[in-house]
């Protein structure tokens, strides 16, 4: 409390620390800080004021996108959740890719256990968003969890999710960093994802190599990602809506993008090919 008070004097007296997205280098933090932020403002700010709203992140992750909202749309007040701390990177991010020497005190963050109900101590939100992590979630949490960032919205609020890829989608294994082979996790064994995955040698595109890299090591990394391919809930759009109805929100938009990709033959009778062409759901939700 005393750091974030702090942070407020600061900003009273000199304003937000000055940013220059010029020195960007790192193509995870330009893809979350530009496209991410984009098009979260796209979606959430057509519906809420950015700048007056009370706005809550379920899955912040490293907290780039938060970060954006507030340095490019006008956000002054961002609380985000996450059961891992790669937010705390945060002001080293900053300062490395914005020359920012201290982020903005309309950013919080806090650190979760999952499946932790979260309505009791926040509540009356204008609006909350969730960036590709409603897949990871495991399968019997979705709906308590649902019920509960219900509780956590004022009335009138909205709910923004982005999923992508889906799981029966071409790369909704999230493994495409090492495998390159559309529907692969819905073709092969574990054994053998994992061994493509483990004997993959040379660089990983720019775009996938997030900040928490460093912290595995490249074998560590390996491992970690292939875990979470394991637990991945593989959720469907038409499950998500259903589910997001079910806990008591109204769908106030939706868009779904697909892929034009020839399905492989071995897969046309085991699934819905909406199932297997459906790469991205954008979906937002209202408390009535």
């Amino acid at each position: 409390m005393r750091t974030q008070w702090m942070l407020q004097l600061q900003e009273r007296l000199w304003g937000l620390a000055p940013w220059d997205a010029q020195k960007i280098s790192d193509e995870w933090f330009r893809a979350h800080f530009h496209y991410a932020a984009d098009v979260v403002n796209h979606w959430v700010g057509s519906v809420v004021d950015m700048p007056h709203a009370k706005l809550f992140n379920f899955g912040c992750g490293d907290g780039i996108t938060d970060l954006s909202l507030v340095l490019r749309h006008g956000a002054t007040r961002i609380h985000g959740v996450d059961i891992r701390q790669e937010y705390a990177k945060l002001p080293r991010i900053a300062r490395e890719q914005l020359g920012m020497s201290r982020i903005p005190s309309a950013l919080t963050f806090e650190t979760i256990l999952p499946g932790t109900p979260l309505a009791g101590r926040h509540s009356n939100f204008d609006a909350i968003m969730s960036w590709s992590t409603f897949e990871h979630v495991q399968r019997d949490q979705l709906a308590p969890i649902l019920r509960d960032l219900h509780g956590c919205l004022r009335s009138g609020g909205y709910f923004f999710i982005q999923i992508e890829p889906l799981f029966y989608s071409p790369f909704g294994s999230h493994l495409r960093r090492y495998d390159d082979k559309p529907w692969h996790h819905l073709l092969a064994s574990e054994d053998e994802l994992w061994g493509v995955v483990q004997s993959h040698e040379g660089p990983i595109d720019a775009a996938e190599v997030d900040f928490g890299f460093a912290d595995f090591g490249v074998d560590g990394y390996k491992r970690f990602v292939f875990k979470e391919y394991l637990a991945l809930n593989r959720l469907t759009s038409d499950e998500l809506v259903e589910l997001a109805v079910a806990a008591g929100f109204s769908v106030a938009r939706q868009e779904r993008r697909n892929v034009e990709m020839e399905v492989p033959s071995a897969l046309r009778d085991r699934y819905p090919q909406e199932w297997l062409l459906n790469n991205e759901i954008f979906l937002l939700l209202r408390k009535e």
